[in-house]
């Protein structure tokens, strides 16, 4: 039998008492209505599914990139502090050049650093060059920058350590150059040529004369060791002492000697007293300077 002859009918009988009704609807009619039900629920089945996992890969979606933006901006203030530091090292790296320069340019006459002022300078400006500053974000450049302050920090090290020398050297040479007075007093007769106190004949004078009163103290004028400590002919009990730097200084008449040959001795330390020991009219110290065995007025060492 054809399913298109079979019906559904469907009665509705109303509570008011009206008349019946009813509905009639072919089996065929029914199934094709319920397969559409079907498949529009399962549409709606796979649509819904889908727009969930869509939702849910775009909610993750968005968490990643608001955690890749997070980390970006950690990165970006990362990079700004690291680009600020290295500013700031190259800024102090200048500011110890200039130093470094200045101090060599205080100590350009000094023998231990004549040799190397110029090339240190030339390394400085052309090192100075190379350095640029920077008004934007750049990672690349600024780790060129940082490569450049960690090769100039041996170099700026080096010029320290011979700066460091140097100034060592240096003290130790000014402690052993002659440049105090060796006694208290007055002076009393100049180095050179002189009308001799003893007559009326002209002689060289080859020291200076500090008078003083009798007993008073006499200093070494740098630091230096004894070399001789005694009595000399026309000079009377004399202390010499070699200070090292091709200087040497005597001291004469004295009256009495507290120091003995070899002593090291520092400069102001008290070597003896004054007397009038030797050649001598009255009280005083006659005081001898020699650079490299040349005798030098005293008067160009004495503060």
């Amino acid at each position: 039998m054809n399913e298109g002859n079979h019906k559904f009918t469907m009665m509705i009988v109303p509570h008011s008492g009206k008349s019946t009704f009813s509905i009639s609807v072919s089996i065929l009619t029914l199934k094709i209505i319920g397969g559409l039900l079907a498949t529009i629920l399962l549409w709606l089945i796979i649509a819904s599914l889908n727009f969930y996992v869509s939702y849910n890969r775009l909610k993750q979606d968005t968490q990643e990139l608001q955690t890749v933006a997070e980390d970006y901006n950690v990165l970006q203030r990362q990079l700004q502090l690291f680009l600020q530091k290295t500013n700031n090292l190259e800024q102090k790296m200048q500011e110890l050049e200039k130093l470094d320069n200045d101090i060599r340019g205080l100590l350009k006459d000094d023998p231990a650093l004549k040799e190397t002022v110029e090339r240190r300078a030339n390394q400085t400006s052309s090192s100075r060059s190379t350095l640029s500053s920077r008004s934007r974000v750049d990672r690349q450049q600024a780790i060129r920058q940082l490569v450049l302050l960690e090769e100039k920090i041996p170099e700026q090290q080096q010029s320290l350590e011979e700066l460091k020398e140097a100034i060592i050297k240096r003290a130790d040479r000014l402690s052993h150059t002659p440049s105090i007075y060796p006694v208290k007093g007055t002076i009393s007769s100049k180095f050179g040529y002189r009308k001799s106190p003893f007559g009326r004949s002209t002689e060289f004078h080859d020291g200076l004369d500090i008078a003083a009163p009798y007993g008073t103290e006499v200093v070494a004028t740098a630091d230096g060791v004894v070399t001789f400590a005694g009595y000399k002919s026309g000079y009377g009990r004399t202390v010499t002492i070699s200070h090292g730097y091709g200087y040497e200084t005597s001291y004469c008449h004295n009256s009495s000697i507290l120091v003995k040959t070899g002593q090291q001795v520092k400069k102001g330390q008290v070597i003896a007293k004054v007397g009038s020991t030797g050649r001598s009219t009255g009280p005083h110290l006659h005081y001898m300077v020699k650079v490299n065995g040349q005798l030098q007025d005293p008067a160009n060492f004495l503060k």
